[in-house]
């Protein structure tokens, strides 16, 4: 998984031969120096000065001053800076270029990305958008590019299936439309294509995609804003446009290099008590050599004579990744080109684990007439990766490793005739033995291509044609061999899918002025197939040790799929503007699926203000929004739904295929012919606000949606002939508020302060789930129930009375021997509802510090309530080795505050007689009732973390001069550096979701690998 030596010295002499090659080049060096024409402000840090036409720029340092390298002497600069108006200078032969700036009272002229890849002045949108640039993601160096996006788009939340590098990653935007049929995350479009982001391979799509080559991501989170998508677009659509080249430019060469070191946050576990269990009154030793015990209900290891405590956070190391990038770009008069190549190698915490990906882009455009242009866009990625399994199964590595007792040294892995050593019976094997003997590898190669041609049939008339293709082939290979206690004959298990999205859009705008009035029409259509294929392979028994494939195993079981789905839709906007002031649209958008008989229609409404424009003063509020949207958005059923899906035939005695024969019989689902679309209906308000020249930026946003026909399956009477079917009867709703603060506090010579706050607090509740209105399990411990919060969690409870006191088992054995006398008892009368899982509110704030040419970041997230149920404790609880179970009593006695009393199933009441004063043996609770009560594991979800922690320096743009650089950046950066957790937390994170991290409960976590604090340094040179 790491680049070896030799090939470390072939990139290093490469990059060498590209330094000497452009240092070569003749340029031209003008400098100079900017300020602001405001009388006291003087000169302006931080203003883009650009080489027009090519992609060579710089940035003025904290003294305003500037140094460049352009291609000649008449070359054009554009100076850029926010609150001020562009300015372009021509040199005209000069060398020596001082520039004044005026102030600008609007910031009309932004331009923001919007559905199907339109760009549009923000000023004239209806809806809230948010837009994170290519230096925000960039300068995080994640593996994927999700997680750059935390804490940085209000409204947005971000999971991740493990810590294990290139993990899966959920987002959802606004808490989701859909109960439980789809997995709530957004529509992915990638340079005007959308982009399959499912978590095949246990690895998110959405890795494949090289943070390095993002330009721009625009998030669409309302349905007015995602409505042009139709049918795909109820949970909301990110887009996300890769780097291109510029017209008349020269090349550039950006080459990057970042080291990046793992560590982890070790999970909470108790280390005071020995292995051993609670035997005749006492706590009582155990060797776990010549004794065997599972738990660590022994006596204090200060206690015990030779007994020792031995860290079983040895067994992880210091992960590494290198992460090597190189691209290029320019262009002349009639092409640009963009080319990046990059290669991430990781060495992961625990030896064996690893992640390596290369990932190839090629942008380019062709200028064949001033009216014609031809652009492509090419990705290539290939990545491979070992994991180990993260359940509560006997197989998996972290099972082991924390349940085991304190004081069991877990070297050697064999005894001196080759047995595995054990510390217990049972079907159990250690964790080195696990590490050792199992495994999950995953391949996955995908290229994704599009081209785009756009002709200018009139100078208001325009033809925009994209068409696109993903290919993507994924392989997964998990295995544990013979010999051990949890798979004593082994197995083999393979894994192979294939899949084919095709999408063509093509559509005619039309722009033009009349007097007072803009007008913009476009009108299009759009076509949709995806294909996919795949089989599968499970072979028991592995015939030779150490030996994994198909024909190394004793019996098997094999299967295959394959599918289609189609989409053709037809779709229109209408927007007239009036004096820049006020903006209305529409869009319209009909589809066509064919998992669906019928076609659907889907609209929006959206209304801009610009109230600004009727104050003469605007020396306090510079530039003011109001706005209102409404639209309607859908979710349609996966391929088939409707369908008559076959089985092959079995049971009654019967096996097939008999005598060389198959046969099929229709499956037990309900495939209903009048099944429908979910729909998506919302309401947005909000106010975007711009005071003191831009110097302070508020954006208030206020939702209120509601979805309906949710696709849910139900259980059907037998007398039906089918078991369960998908049936549109769900409801659910969602109210929500986003705030986004910004601006500069503090402005000086030398000196900057950025700040940017987002907030976001999200409601939903469910308001209808059929005729019964019965509780629905969506996945990881989440359920969704009518009346509650969407979504919460729903299980077993300990019996109180009616003014909410335990009630302590006043029944059973008396003696020194008792089991359940004075114990907390299981509510008979079935689960309840324990608490939401969704947060109150979600928040981060973020700081840009800079001097000179230092830049400090800092950003903390920030998360208040919801819960989480911990599998982690429900297990470790029961082997004495829970965090929380540290300060045991030393008689193995606990009196539980409550009352005496029990349940009498005859009346159904709960029947008390007092204040509880009777003890219960404390470990026979936690071995007990408890392991049977959900209750006792679900535990606060809140949270402040450093998430990011960015410190760099920029070599002043003479001093790269010199070194015949355009620029050089060394950057420090920290990722999740510190954090604090809500008080009884003990889990390795609440933003953990074990399970696969993509469906909807997203509330459980079970033997999960611990998170990681990581700490990076990266190079960055601009030739």
């Amino acid at each position: 998984m790491k680049l070896n030596r030799l090939t470390l010295k072939r990139v290093g002499a490469m990059l060498l031969s590209l330094c000497a090659g452009f240092a070569l080049m003749a340029q031209t060096t003008v400098t100079g120096t900017v300020t602001s024409s405001v009388e006291g402000e003087g000169p302006i840090p931080g203003v883009s000065v650009i080489v027009m036409g090519t992609n060579t720029g710089t940035t003025t340092g904290m003294d305003g001053t500037f140094s460049i390298s352009v291609p000649n002497a008449n070359s054009t600069l554009l100076f850029k800076f926010v609150g001020f108006a562009d300015q372009q200078v021509p040199l005209g032969g000069r060398s020596t270029i001082n520039v004044v700036m005026q102030q600008s009272l609007e910031d009309a002229g932004e331009v923001v990305v919007t559905a199907l890849g339109i760009r549009t002045e923000k000023k004239a949108l209806g809806y809230a958008t948010a837009e994170v640039d290519a230096d925000e993601i960039s300068a995080v160096k994640s593996t994927g590019f999700a997680q750059a996006l935390s804490g940085k788009i209000p409204g947005m939340t971000i999971q991740t299936t493990s810590s294990q590098t290139g993990s899966g990653s959920r987002i959802v935007l606004r808490g989701g439309s859909s109960i439980s049929y789809g997995n709530n995350q957004p529509l992915y479009v990638v340079n005007g294509v959308p982009y399959d982001a499912d978590n095949r391979t246990v690895s998110s799509g959405l890795n494949d995609i090289d943070p390095n080559t993002i330009e721009n991501i625009s998030v669409l989170k309302g349905a007015a804003a995602s409505a042009l998508y139709g049918n795909r677009a109820a949970n909301g659509v990110v887009l996300i446009t890769t780097k291109s080249g510029s017209f008349s430019s020269r090349p550039q060469v950006v080459v990057s290099y970042t080291s990046t070191f793992d560590k982890i946050w070790e999970i909470p576990l108790q280390e005071t008590w020995a292995q051993g269990d609670f035997v005749n009154g006492e706590y009582t030793y155990r060797d776990g050599e010549t004794i065997y015990s599972a738990t660590a209900w022994g006596p204090r290891i200060s206690d015990v004579p030779g007994a020792k405590f031995y860290d079983r956070w040895d067994t992880f190391k210091t992960g590494y990744t290198g992460e090597t990038n190189i691209s290029f770009n320019g262009g002349n008069e009639m092409a640009t080109y963009f080319v990046s190549v990059t290669n991430l190698a990781n060495d992961g915490i625990v030896k064996k684990l690893g992640y390596d990906r290369t990932s190839i882009t090629a942008n380019t455009s062709f200028r064949f007439t001033d009216k014609l242009t031809v652009s492509s866009n090419f990705m290539y990625s290939t990545s491979k990766g070992l994991r180990l399994e993260e359940s509560n199964g006997n197989s998996s590595f972290m099972n082991t490793l924390l349940a085991a007792p304190p004081t069991w040294n877990p070297y050697p892995i064999y005894d001196e005739d080759g047995d595995i050593r054990l510390y217990r019976g049972g079907g159990r094997d250690p964790w080195l033995y696990t590490l050792e003997k199992s495994g999950r590898e995953y391949g996955r190669e995908r290229f994704v291509g599009s081209i785009k041609l756009e002709y200018e049939i009139l100078p208001t008339l325009r033809f925009t044609s994209i068409s696109g293709v993903s290919n993507t082939s994924a392989d997964t290979e998990r295995y544990f061999d013979k010999g051990g206690l949890a798979q004593r004959n082994g197995y083999f298990y393979y894994e192979t899918d294939l899949s084919r999205d095709l999408e063509s859009t093509e559509m005619l705008t039309y722009d033009n002025r009349f007097g007072d009035f803009n007008v913009t029409v476009l009108g299009g259509h759009n076509i949709v197939q995806n294909s996919w294929k795949g089989s599968d392979f499970f072979g028991y028994g592995i015939l030779v040790p150490g030996l994994f494939n198909t024909n190394n195993v004793s019996s098997y079981d094999a299967g295959g799929y394959r599918g289609m789905y189609r989409t053709w839709s037809l779709f229109g906007e209408a927007r007239v503007g009036y004096k820049s002031m006020v903006y209305y649209t529409f869009t319209g958008r009909n589809d066509w699926v064919s998992s669906l008989k019928d076609d659907f229609f889907y609209s929006s409404h959206s209304l801009g203000f610009i109230f600004s424009e009727l104050m003469e003063d605007k020396s306090l509020l510079s530039f003011g929004k109001l706005r209102a949207s409404y639209g309607k958005v859908g979710g349609p059923p996966n391929a088939y739904a409707t369908n008559v899906n076959l089985s092959q035939a079995g049971g009654d005695g019967v096996q097939w295929p008999f005598n060389g024969q198959s046969s099929y019989l229709p499956d037990d689902s309900y495939p209903n012919p009048d099944l429908t679309n979910e729909f998506k209906y919302e309401m947005e308000f909000g106010t975007e606000l711009h005071f003191f020249m831009d110097r302070l930026n508020l954006d208030v946003a206020y939702y209120h949606n509601w979805s309906e026909n949710q696709i849910i399956r139900e259980q059907l009477l037998n007398t039906t002939g089918y078991s369960s079917g998908l049936i549109n009867i769900g409801g659910i709703t969602h109210k929500g508020v986003e705030i986004s603060l910004g601006g500069t506090p503090v402005r000086t010579t030398d000196f900057s302060w950025d700040i940017n706050l987002i907030w976001s607090k999200d409601k939903g509740i469910v308001d209808k789930l059929g005729a019964n209105d019965e509780p629905i399990s969506i996945g990881s411990s989440g359920w969704a129930i009518v009346g509650e919060p969407y979504p919460v969690l729903y299980g077993n409870v300990f019996l109180r009375d009616d003014q909410g006191r335990l009630v302590l088992n006043d029944l059973g054995n008396t003696d020194d021997n008792r089991t359940i006398y004075g114990a907390p008892i299981l509510d008979p009368t079935g689960r309840k509802v324990l608490g939401k899982i969704a947060p109150d509110w979600v928040g981060g704030f973020r700081n840009t510090f800079k001097y000179r040419g230092f830049t400090l970041i800092t950003q903390l997230d920030m998360k208040k309530g919801g819960l989480v149920m911990n599998f982690d404790d429900h297990y470790l609880t029961w082997y004495g080795m829970a965090k929380h179970q540290e300060n045991r009593p030393e008689d193995n006695r606990i009196v539980f505050e409550g009352v005496s009393g029990h349940y009498d199933y005859t009346t159904q009441q709960v029947v008390t007689s007092g204040e509880n004063t009777e003890w219960t043996y404390y470990s026979r609770y936690f071995q007990g009732v408890c392991q049977s009560v959900d209750e006792e594991n679900i535990q606060p979800a809140g949270y402040i973390k450093l998430r990011e922690l960015i410190f760099s320096y920029d070599l002043p743009s003479n001093l790269a001069n010199v070194a015949f650089m355009q620029g050089l950046k060394v950057s420090f950066i920290g990722k999740n550096l510190w954090r604090k957790f809500d008080d009884g937390f003990y889990g390795p994170d609440p933003e953990t979701n074990t399970s696969d991290g993509i469906n909807n409960g997203s509330a459980w976590f079970n033997y999960s690998f611990p998170a990681l604090r990581s700490y990076a340094i990266s190079v960055t040179a601009t030739f």
